[in-house]
């Protein structure tokens, strides 16, 4: 019976993420790495520039201090709205600078699910190129749904860092 409750509940643990992350090639740890916009395909305003912040954070803690696009100067709210206007500046700036990969991604879900408990709900895809060709190096993407008095904050931070794990640097 004791088992039975065991696998039961590890069971119950696990249904609540799902991750793609495979294993990527191995990056130099002297390399110099740039953020880029990421696309935020989800309902929650600016999630996508949440999610950049802490990948920045992650990045830093396994070694890589990243690079990251200059804000954008604006004042109209089309431009602030227009993620495309972000993401040509976005690429001006890069073309200008010396670096060897580019991180982005994309931010599907990052949001509270309605109901009594209000569980988080964050899914996110990374993808890393080399700068100079554009060539895709690695990606992966993960889902998560936390518990009820977990911040998305958190459960973002814990699916980003999931994602990192495959991420090669020596």
């Amino acid at each position: 019976m004791k088992k039975t409750w065991l696998l039961i509940s590890s069971l119950a643990l696990t249904a609540c993420s799902s991750y793609q992350v495979p294993e990527s090639p191995v990056f130099p740890a002297n390399s110099r790495w740039a953020i880029m916009p990421m696309i935020n395909n989800s309902n929650t305003p600016m999630a996508a520039e949440k999610a950049e912040q802490i990948l920045g954070t992650h990045l830093y803690a396994r070694g890589i201090n990243a690079t990251f696009y200059p804000a954008s100067d604006v004042s109209d709210l089309a431009s602030i709205l227009d993620n495309n206007a972000k993401r040509k500046n976005a690429q001006t700036w890069l073309a200008s600078q010396n670096v060897d990969y580019v991180i982005s991604g994309s931010v599907e879900e990052w949001h509270y699910k309605s109901g009594l408990d209000g569980e988080p709900a964050v899914g996110i895809t990374l993808e890393v190129q080399s700068a100079g060709d554009n060539v895709t190096q690695w990606r992966a993407s993960g889902a998560r749904s936390g518990w009820g008095r977990e911040s998305v904050t958190s459960a973002g931070q814990k699916v980003i860092d999931e994602l990192l794990d495959g991420l090669n640097v020596e």
